[in-house]
């Protein structure tokens, strides 16, 4: 009785002693880097913007559930935070490109030079009107 629990007592401290591992999925899938939800601005918009990075490093944006009224010709920018106004947006953004779907869920790889410390909003901007049909701005979770 006293061998076996004198075994037992060896194996819990064994087991104590191992270094703790994350989770195999936890090591393999996407982290939530920053996210916000999606305001109108000059256009109806609703839904949510996430950035997630991968262990490889890739960053992407990802919007999702995401709506929004369209304009004519619509680029997804990350501006910085302060970047309250239309002009403010134009003179200071890293473009991800043009909106994939007014509707859906979507996503925008983010390059590497992107300093996601700066640029902390996501704007729906309407070229040819030059204005911010939407935003999102982003905070850690």
């Amino acid at each position: 009785m006293i061998r076996r629990a004198l075994v037992l007592l060896a194996a819990a401290v064994a087991l104590l002693a191992l270094p703790t591992v994350a989770p195999a999925a936890s090591r393999t899938g996407p982290v939530t880097v920053l996210s916000g939800i999606v305001r109108p601005g000059d256009h109806a918009a609703s839904g949510r913007a996430t950035i997630v990075r991968y262990p490889s490093g890739r960053r992407f944006l990802r919007l999702g559930p995401f709506s929004l009224s369209p304009g004519p010709v619509t680029r997804v920018w990350l501006v910085p935070a302060g970047a309250r106004t239309d002009r403010a947006a134009a003179s200071d953004y890293r473009s991800l490109g043009p909106l994939k779907s007014a509707r859906g869920v979507q996503q925008y790889e983010i390059g590497r030079t992107v300093n996601l410390a700066r640029y902390r909003s996501v704007v729906f901007w309407c070229v040819p009107f030059r204005v911010i049909l939407a935003r999102a701005d982003l905070r850690a979770p």
